[in-house]
């Protein structure tokens, strides 16, 4: 089976692997119960930060939309590829982030518990699976993704904005992943 080697393509495929064996922990708003279940469909969304910002304003709009936008996975684009040798396919750094649904009145101790172990970090570490295991990425023999981490705190208190400085219309907590390094490989079949 010929799969495709653009990254946008991959990252659709790769996400939508991740709800498979990633677990969560949901707090109800309103009753502060917890409760541990599969992990839900994400919401994956690639382009610029005003382009994602608009699209989840407009997933606010409906009950069905709000039901579906967060978590999200959100690939930023435009990036830059290397598509110069026989070795591999196409190279390339990318930024990627990882949001769920927050309350602005969570302390950050809160948000680190309710957001960060409970949601975006199970996320992070099925996507990193979900990736090695797709096939299309070489990783070398080490199988090290190479990438930065940053867990971001700010959002959810004080708002996500785009590019331009518009905010997001709900409060979100967010893992920033930047200088994702992907190597493509030409093989197109598992």
């Amino acid at each position: 089976m010929n799969r495709s080697r653009e990254i946008i393509e991959i990252f659709n495929d790769v996400v939508r692997e991740i709800a498979q064996e990633c677990q969560i922990i949901v707090t109800h708003y309103r009753t502060g119960e917890t409760e541990e279940i599969a992990c839900p469909d994400i919401n994956y969304k690639f382009g610029n930060s005003r382009y994602i910002k608009e699209n989840l304003d407009e997933l606010s709009k409906t009950s069905a939309g709000c039901a579906r936008k967060l978590p999200m996975i959100a690939l930023f684009c435009p990036f830059q590829e290397q598509r110069d040798s026989s070795d591999y396919f196409s190279k390339a750094t990318v930024n990627i982030l990882i949001a769920c649904s927050t309350s602005r009145d969570w302390s950050n101790e809160e948000r680190l518990v309710y957001s960060f172990q409970n949601i975006l970090r199970p996320i992070y570490r099925r996507l990193l699976e979900a990736m090695k295991e797709d096939g299309r990425f070489d990783f070398g023999y080490d199988e090290v993704i190479k990438h930065r981490y940053s867990e971001n705190y700010s959002y959810g208190r004080y708002g996500a904005h785009d590019s331009t400085g518009d905010a997001v219309s709900e409060p979100i907590d967010a893992i920033n992943i930047t200088n994702l390094e992907l190597k493509i490989t030409n093989q197109t079949c598992r």
